[in-house]
């Protein structure tokens, strides 16, 4: 009788451990983390080699984040951040204006449309815009300010980068700068 009971339970033993092993975090588990391993290692590996291989034309990824990278600390550089205008300075050698303006303009090989077009969206954004707008009607900057939705310090400071670039001139016009940002 106690044969038969201990046989019972190690059946069941036996039974619990299978179960255990082949559940979430068991064998089943090991195996499923082992294949998408392997496949994370086969996308790695993918990854670098379409990077050596760039098709010929093809732009290069890190041209464009250094690129926009630039853009962005020009815009900080701008708005009186030390440490953009100190970056952009030995990089350059170059205060924050147009001159620098141009000079990241020309760095990136792409094309010049595709430069514009990723200038303009971050150095003038929709804010500028619709201020550009407000401007050639001939508004105030509180009412430009007002017809683009934000505070008037936002809105000097817009002017200011926008004056900065040489998109409006001292009149507060859109330069031919400006027009093609609106365009």
């Amino acid at each position: 009788m106690w044969e038969i009971i201990l046989l019972a339970l190690l059946a069941l033993v036996a039974v619990l451990l299978a179960a255990l092993l082949f559940k979430e975090g068991g064998i089943g588990e090991r195996r499923k983390l082992k294949a998408e391993k392997a496949a994370l290692k086969d996308e790695i590996q993918r990854l670098r080699v379409s990077r050596v291989k760039r098709q010929p034309g093809a732009q290069p990824t890190d041209d464009v984040f250094e690129f926009a990278r630039d853009l962005e600390s020009l815009r900080g550089a701008i708005a009186g951040s030390k440490i953009c205008h100190r970056t952009l300075r030995r990089k350059y050698g170059l205060s924050p204006g147009p001159d620098l303006f141009e000079a990241i303009l020309k760095r990136p090989k792409m094309s010049s449309s595709m430069k514009n077009r990723l200038a303009d969206e971050f150095l003038v954004g929709e804010v500028g815009r619709s201020m550009m707008r407000s401007l050639i009607t001939g508004a105030t900057i509180e009412k430009a300010a007002s017809d683009a939705g934000v505070p008037l310090m936002i809105a000097n400071g817009q002017i200011t980068r926008l004056r900065t670039l040489s998109y409006i001139d001292s009149s507060l016009r859109p330069t031919a700068m400006g027009r093609r940002a609106l365009g």
